[in-house]
């Protein structure tokens, strides 16, 4: 016991006070280096912002922008790590508020200060952190030239890596999109919305084998090929949409009830009935959302019989506010005489009640 005290004592304590010591002293040095160069890397960053935006107004093949660049060159520290950082940034914010020609010129700027080699050299490097940076570059700036150096990284065994090396490949080049339909690793939640929104910031067409995505027995790349159909309004395959109601697999049998909703499929009425009383009260619930958009006078009668038979009180009330979107006169008289649907009639018609 005496030994362990010692050591605690002469050894251990005082290591952890000098440690603490030294860590302190280290943070401290740091903050008083970075407000030390926070002026200058500001001064920097200004300068950039407005060499910028000249050279989105000149031509890149005037001998003063030639002139500009070199005198610009030697103004900033570009050796640097930090200042190639700091002037990527700035392209990606200029970049992001231009569109066409100007927004080109912003690359002409990257390739002719040698940072697409810079994004290309952290690509390389074997540290993931570093590649997906170096992903980023190339996707936010739309530096197509990339592509070619992304590629080898779409089948890399980290996931993380081959993941942002997807949603690079997708945003600079637009006939990918259709080699997703043979994935045949799960897509995950956050890689779908990162695909949708690469679609939505690049305007990229719909897949031309589009009709094929619902038809794989990836569930994953399905729910996506979902996604996509409801975000073009694609109604071709309604048929394709309506037959993944039976599959297995409860997750994507929501998202067909819900593509069916968002893409206004009428024709689905019966089968959505049909299987109402053969799923979870979850997807229940999922369908009844869905039938107060398509749904019409022919379903009424299935509306009644699930509001006097449901045992779920969530089930029930979202019935009963369908059979109000539909028929509020023949929810008066399922109403008259029991207590519970009076009340939850009342509900959905006056919400704070």
């Amino acid at each position: 016991m005496d030994l362990i005290t010692n050591y605690l004592q002469y050894y251990i304590i005082p290591f952890l006070l000098f440690s603490t010591l030294l860590l302190t002293i280290f943070l401290l040095l740091k903050r008083i280096r970075y407000e030390h160069n926070k002026p200058r890397r500001e001064a920097i960053s200004n300068k950039a912002e407005t060499f910028l935006t000249e050279i989105i107004l000149s031509d890149r093949n005037d001998k003063k922008f030639r002139t500009k660049l070199s005198l610009f060159k030697e103004k900033i520290p570009l050796h640097k790590t930090w200042c190639k950082e700091m002037i990527i940034n700035d392209m990606i914010r200029f970049k992001h508020s231009l569109k066409g020609k100007a927004s080109e010129q912003i690359n002409v700027f990257y390739q002719a200060l040698n940072l697409d080699k810079y994004s290309a050299r952290l690509i390389r490097d074997f540290r993931s952190f570093y590649k997906c940076e170096g992903f980023y570059h190339f996707q936010a700036l739309d530096y197509k030239k990339g592509s070619a150096l992304i590629k080898p990284y779409l089948r890399h065994p980290n996931i993380v890596i081959r993941s942002n090396a997807n949603m690079a490949y997708i945003s600079l080049s637009e006939n990918h999109m259709e080699s997703l339909k043979e994935q045949s690793s799960a897509i995950s939640h956050l890689n779908m919305i990162k695909i949708m929104d690469v679609l939505h910031e690049k305007k990229i067409a719909i897949p031309k084998n589009i009709d094929e995505w619902i038809e794989t027995e990836n569930n994953s790349v399905t729910k996506l090929g979902l996604k996509i159909m409801v975000y073009y309004n694609y109604r071709k395959q309604a048929k394709g949409i309506i037959a993944l109601l039976y599959n297995d697999d409860d997750t994507l049998k929501k998202e067909s009830i819900l593509a069916i909703r968002e893409l206004f499929l009428t024709e689905a009425k019966t089968d959505l009935i049909q299987l109402f009383n053969k799923v979870s009260p979850d997807i229940q619930l999922e369908i009844l959302e869905t039938l107060i958009v398509i749904g019409d006078e022919s379903i009424v009668p299935f509306l009644e019989n699930t509001i006097r038979k449901a045992t779920n009180k969530d089930v029930k009330l979202k019935a009963v506010a369908c059979l109000n979107e539909i028929d509020k006169t023949e929810l008066d008289l399922v109403a008259i005489n029991d207590f519970d649907i009076t009340k939850m009639t009342k509900h959905v018609r006056e919400i704070y009640l």
